[in-house]
């Protein structure tokens, strides 16, 4: 039962039931000598005849602290957080004490009816799913801790297909005029930006983040779930904002020299808009279902119906793939472009709409026409 270094990852094994266990214990000096400890241990056990065969198999809480100190390095911020909310919200009480070996189908089941009583959307069962399941996945193709997934033959939920009902122009201005000062700037750089209203991007601007010449605004990332994926991205906005913007910032630079953020109130950034958007809504008159992240949806159908290319528009709202564009939103524009007049260039702009109307035209064909004695 020596202790080895594979991959850099420092390992105790040992034989379980006549099965060689791959027991992981990190990296370093300090994993070194844990995985020592436990090697002794085990050794000091047989000797005295406490080792039970079957017995040693580590807690799902044990699991998810190895998992997190060999993976680490490679996975992203995004996936930690899910993985850590995810089990610490939901598989606490039932997994973490649980021997990995004895974790059955049963236990994901109590786990999902209790995601579904807090009303949890299918989609987000599977994706929690995903993460919760990461561990044990990684017990059995990595660690060599387990010999199967106690859950490979769950079936994933069936999804709902996005339902996204896009608001009226006349409801957002009509929120916005009964809204705070603070909600309604943020909703001004979210209709612009199409940034999720949300501490990881529409919150977390800065004015440092502007760049007047190319009239663009830098956004962190919420979302990187993929090696391709950026932390930040680069959104272009109308001129005419940019310098709504710069005025905006000397006016808050005057009153609060300490305010780093775009979207404040009283010089504090802001963690939360949902009470202000309540109150907004309520004082509007207006009952529908409508979201402050619909903002967002608003920005990117107009922006598809208007032309924009789907690779870039993907990138410039944060999108890891163009998948979501195709998917969601593409229906949307078209409902969009429906009940519009084709683009055409526009004749009053054009040299030639000085000369002669269509009418005049018409008129003086007429009289050309009556007098070679030809009826019209």
């Amino acid at each position: 039962m020596p202790v080895y270094e594979k991959n850099g990852l420092i390992y105790c094994v040992y034989y379980d039931n006549g099965r060689r266990v791959w027991e992981p214990y990190g990296r370093g000096p300090q994993a070194r000598a844990a995985a020592e400890t436990r090697d002794l241990e085990i050794k000091l056990k047989k000797r005295r005849g406490q080792w039970h065969e079957g017995s040693s198999a580590i807690t799902y809480l044990e699991l998810l602290n190895l998992y997190i100190s060999a993976r680490q390095t490679t996975l992203s911020s995004h996936t930690w957080d899910g993985i850590l909310r995810a089990t610490s919200t939901y598989a606490a009480k039932i997994l973490y004490p649980v021997p990995i070996n004895r974790i059955t189908m049963d236990h994901w089941l109590q786990i999902q009816a209790g995601m579904i009583a807090k009303r949890l959307k299918n989609r987000t069962i599977n994706t929690y799913f995903k993460y919760i399941s990461h561990p044990l996945t990684w017990a059995v193709n990595e660690a060599g801790l387990l010999e199967r997934h106690p859950w490979s033959r769950r079936k994933a939920l069936k999804e709902e297909k996005f339902d996204i009902r896009l608001f009226s122009i006349h409801d957002f201005l009509k929120i916005m005029w009964c809204s705070g000062p603070h909600l309604a700037w943020a909703m001004e750089i979210a209709y612009y930006t199409g940034a999720r209203p949300g501490p990881k991007e529409l919150f977390s601007l800065t004015w440092d983040r502007l760049d007047p010449d190319r009239s663009a605004i830098l956004l962190d990332s919420a979302k990187t779930s993929n090696g391709t994926s950026r932390p930040t991205r680069w959104q272009y906005i109308p001129p005419n904002f940019m310098r709504r913007l710069l005025r905006y910032k000397k006016a808050t630079l005057r009153d609060y020299p300490d305010c780093r953020h775009v979207c404040h109130y009283e010089g504090q950034p802001i963690k939360s808009l949902k009470t202000a958007w309540r109150n907004a809504k309520r004082r509007a008159h207006i009952s529908a279902p409508i979201r402050l992240y619909d903002i967002r949806h608003y920005h990117i159908t107009y922006a598809l119906a208007g032309g924009a290319d789907i690779r870039d528009l993907a990138e410039r709202v944060g999108h890891t793939t163009p998948k979501m564009i195709v998917n969601v939103y593409s229906h949307l524009a078209k409902d969009v472009l429906k009940n519009r007049a084709h683009t055409l260039p526009d004749l009053a702009q054009n040299p030639l709409a000085k000369g002669p109307t269509v009418e005049k035209i018409v008129d003086e064909n007429k009289k050309a026409v009556s007098k070679d004695g030809l009826s019209c």
